[in-house]
């Protein structure tokens, strides 16, 4: 299947974002590690499936009942054991950041990781 037609079907299925919201919601850090890297294929695919990237991560605050929509990502971060799992983590952050257009948004999604600790978690990493 070409990766397009996919990527145009969550893009054009914002109900879509529930799925992947609950496919995060799993012990299996597999699952997880291919939905954090389908979440940054989306963002850098356009500016609308950045949004759908997060509106899902929206939609698992809400299933969850989490205070902060990025709190996924730093707890897996700091929780995850698998290298690989951890990359694939960084790479959705620096996804998320860098396809945001309007600098103040950003700063913004820049410092709700920051007060989130993702700092003092990257400075463990290293």
């Amino acid at each position: 299947m070409d990766s397009h037609v996919g990527l145009d079907y969550i893009v054009d299925n914002p109900d879509y974002c529930i799925k992947l919201a609950s496919a995060l919601d799993t012990a299996c850090p597999s699952v997880k590690k291919q939905v954090v890297e389908l979440l940054s294929a989306l963002c850098v695919y356009s500016q609308d499936g950045r949004q759908r990237a997060i509106d899902t991560l929206h939609a698992y605050q809400k299933r969850k009942g989490e205070r902060y929509r990025l709190r996924i990502v730093v707890e897996e971060l700091q929780n995850a054991t698998a290298e690989d799992y951890r990359t694939a983590l960084l790479a959705f952050v620096n996804c998320l950041v860098i396809s945001t257009p309007v600098l103040k948004d950003r700063i913004r999604i820049r410092n709700e990781f920051i007060g989130l600790k993702l700092l003092s978690i990257l400075n463990e990493l290293r």
